[in-house]
């Protein structure tokens, strides 16, 4: 039995303070029944970076292996985050970035399982120009002004990467935060002169005119594959259940062979469409993610160390002390 929920969203400030407090106390209730069943909320985002829940629960595949899923649909990433510390979740998917910095906050995040992974051909994030743009290379882009759905993030840190990697120095380009909706008229009166996109925007300015001159993804770890979205829970709720921790990363890499397989495409795009609210055209034009099946240290360890790089985290982090254990095979 699968139930959805929708919440208000909070300002992130409010959430972050929410989230900290919340983390000195209270415990992780115990999920499994005497039945051998698991009852789990996960809290997740209405998009392809965090369509596993969606999929899981359509396909049965939680089912299966014994979890019966409520998925929280919260509004935008900062609320999940919140979900998980206040227990109105029991995981959420977001960033390994995210769960990084908030560890070194004092959040007690723990990661479980892998959510998008890079691939060099389908690199999941693009840097556009509009129509008739001049800029045809990373070497025209000082003095420019580039939009990224939020700063001190990893498309935000990728580009700063991409820019220094290519014998560029990223303070000549200045970034601005803008949702990823309003990024293409915010190029179209030259408020910007480019755009880290994705799907399906990135797909939306190339049929308008509009070109994709690289990926900032490649620069993160040498264009090897990576994990860049993740499931996580707090480390509470990890350490009191972790037979749950492994019938949750043994379901969910199920679930991305499931998505990751060409046969299933067009279930998958009637999912996306269902939990995101697109129209069956819009859909049937987003180029779909891989998801990774597997979560180990060296899936998320360059995105830790281009935070380090670029100052968004104090210190080195081993990746392998943010995943819980008996979520790595």
């Amino acid at each position: 039995m699968t139930a959805r929920t929708h919440h208000v969203a909070l300002t992130a400030t409010a959430l972050l303070g929410t989230a900290l407090l919340t983390a000195c106390g209270g415990g992780a209730a115990p999920v499994t029944g005497e039945d051998g069943r698991t009852t789990l909320t996960m809290a997740t985002v209405a998009s392809d970076s965090c369509a596993q829940g969606f999929f899981g629960v359509d396909q049965g595949i939680f089912a299966r292996h014994g979890i019966d899923v409520t998925l929280d649909v919260v509004a935008g990433v900062p609320e999940l985050a919140a979900a998980v510390t206040s227990g109105q979740a029991d995981v959420a998917c977001s960033a390994p970035t995210a769960i990084a910095s908030g560890v070194s906050q004092g959040l007690p995040f723990t990661m479980i399982a892998p959510g998008i992974a890079y691939t060099k051909d389908n690199p999941g994030s693009n840097l556009v120009v509009p129509a008739g743009s001049p800029i045809t290379g990373v070497a025209d882009l000082p003095g420019t002004t580039v939009a990224v759905n939020a700063l001190n993030t990893l498309p935000h840190l990728a580009s700063r990467a991409m820019l220094e990697d290519s014998g560029v120095d990223p303070e000549s380009v200045t970034f601005v935060n803008l949702a990823f909706p309003n990024i293409a008229q915010a190029m179209e009166t030259g408020q910007v002169q480019s755009g880290v996109l994705q799907s399906p925007f990135t797909e939306n300015e190339e049929a308008a005119g509009g070109r994709t001159i690289g990926s900032p993804y490649d620069y993160v770890n040498g264009g090897q594959p990576f994990v860049y979205t993740v499931w996580f829970g707090t480390t509470e709720f990890a350490g009191q259940n972790p037979e749950v921790v492994t019938k949750l990363r043994e379901a969910m890499a199920e679930v991305s062979e499931w998505a990751n397989d060409p046969a299933n495409a067009d279930a998958r795009r009637a999912s996306l469409a269902a939990a995101t609210g697109q129209t069956a055209a819009t859909a049937s034009t987003s180029r779909l993610s891989n998801y990774g099946t597997e979560l180990t240290p060296e899936s998320i360890q360059s995105q830790l160390d281009l935070q380090v790089r670029f100052g968004t985290l104090p210190e080195p982090v081993d990746a392998a002390t943010l995943i819980a254990a008996g979520s790595t095979s």
